[in-house]
């Protein structure tokens, strides 16, 4: 075991990546997923629209796909009424201009007058062009029966 830990330690400082490195930019991906969130819960779209790359998509858990557009017109409607919302058990997966972040979120509120209750699994694909992580799709599946 310690002469994998080596040999991934002298792999990442070859390539120029320090395992310091490495969990300060985990740590920033999932602050900007914490402030995602947040800006939805608020439906803040000024700031979701600054963290959600310009060709981001959503695919819904029963095969439709969601526009930036359609997702930021979403969170202004007052259609759309989310009385609670909280992400879990994140997990990052990365490379150097890539990031999935696997995570449980659990939500309740109504759309349309129809109440909903979520508990989901989530996958979200960031990338990070000029320094700037920002969230190019999503997707989430019902992982109990509401």
């Amino acid at each position: 075991m310690k002469i994998k830990l080596v040999a991934i330690l002298s792999w990442l400082t070859l390539c120029g990546i320090s395992p310091a490195q490495t969990r300060q930019a985990e740590e920033d991906i999932v602050h900007l997923v914490e402030r995602y969130d947040s800006a939805c819960n608020r439906k803040d779209t000024a700031s979701v629209g600054k963290i959600l790359a310009a060709d981001y998509v959503y695919f819904t858990s029963k095969g439709g796909i969601q526009t930036r557009q359609h997702v930021l017109d979403t969170l202004l409607s007052p259609k759309y009424v989310l009385a609670s919302a909280e992400r879990s058990e994140m997990k990052v997966y990365r490379t150097s201009g890539t990031a999935v972040v696997s995570s449980r979120w659990k939500g309740h509120g109504a759309y349309d007058g129809q109440e909903f209750h979520d508990d989901q699994r989530c996958s979200i694909v960031l990338v990070r062009e000029k320094r700037l992580w920002q969230v190019l799709s999503e997707h989430c599946t019902q992982i109990v029966r509401p």
